[in-house]
């Protein structure tokens, strides 16, 4: 259990250091796109500047969540807070469809109306450094997403994908406006990255909703908990599987079929063993085993996952 702790606490600090990043890139974006936005009056500027503000939020949020997740467990959450980086995901969800909404009408009403753009060129410089931080921190996050698995980060990392497109879009769409005169086109830029942002809220909710709901692990994990459980010797069947997953932390009860006749140190040098190949497999895990007598289980919970022969 002690190497599982460590992971816990190695990917707790990767996720920390992602946040604080994020925090400090979004504060640099918002004061540089708000200059640019009051002196170009650019919606494609305005919609990227409206996105890094709720990105600040976002990253705050996600802050908060990674911290508290990391809290250990106490007399009042036995079993930890590994969810509030779910809920943080779920408010930042919920900030991004607020955003998409306000970018949307901003840039439609541009698109009715389009105005020449001014002080073009402070835009472009903008929006080309906005890009260019925005692919530094989506990078790390990316590696800090892979070294923790947090949920918050993952979230938080979505908005910045986000960015890369909006920053991207209303550069070509202001370099568009002052080179060709097409001025709808900072407004199409201003729409795409709404549409971007409303994709996001949504892959981010269909992501936290599954451990607000406690959903089951994927049948793939599920058969995979199985073969592990199955592999080690005396270990005769298992039932009453159940599994869920809360922020980082992997959750994993079931019932071990053992011969009846086993000695107890037996059966818990057995239980043991089937708990190392399991937090083998799923590192950090939480892991809860009951022994039985082979052929003396009540299989009561339900459908049971079968196994290739």
């Amino acid at each position: 259990m002690h190497g599982s702790f460590e992971h816990h606490e190695t990917g707790s600090k990767w996720a920390l250091v992602a946040t604080i990043m994020s925090i400090s890139v979004a504060l640099i974006l918002i004061i540089t796109k708000l200059i640019a936005w009051q002196m170009s009056g650019s919606t494609a500027v305005l919609g990227s500047l409206a996105d890094s503000a709720l990105d600040l939020i976002g990253s705050a949020l996600a802050f908060i969540g990674v911290r508290w997740a990391a809290e250990p467990a106490d007399a009042q959450h036995r079993f930890g807070h590994h969810k509030a980086e779910a809920i943080t995901g779920l408010a930042q969800a919920i900030l991004i469809t607020g955003s998409c909404i306000f970018v949307l009408n901003e840039s439609i009403q541009r698109f009715i109306s389009p105005e020449p753009l001014a002080s073009g060129n402070i835009a472009i410089a903008v929006m080309f450094l906005s890009l260019v931080l925005s692919f530094g921190l989506v990078a790390f996050q990316t590696f800090a997403m892979r070294q923790s698995g947090s949920v918050a980060v993952e979230g938080d990392r979505a908005h910045y994908v986000g960015d890369l497109v909006a920053n991207a879009g209303a550069l070509l769409a202001i370099f568009l406006s002052l080179q060709t005169g097409f001025l709808r086109a900072d407004a199409i830029a201003g729409i795409l990255a709404a549409v971007f942002l409303a994709w996001s809220a949504i892959a981010i909710t269909r992501k936290v909703l599954p451990q607000l709901m406690d959903e089951e692990l994927s049948t793939q994990d599920r058969e995979q908990i199985g073969k592990t459980v199955m592999a080690v010797p005396e270990v005769l069947g298992f039932h009453h599987l159940r599994t869920r997953r809360a922020g980082r932390r992997v959750y994993i009860q079931l019932h071990l079929e053992l011969k009846p006749d086993l000695e107890l140190r037996r059966a818990h040098m057995i239980s043991e063993s089937v708990e190392a190949e399991l937090l083998s497999a799923f590192p950090g895990a939480d892991i809860l085993l009951h022994q039985d007598p082979y052929g003396e289980a009540d299989h009561h919970d339900g459908p049971e996952i079968t196994l290739d022969a």
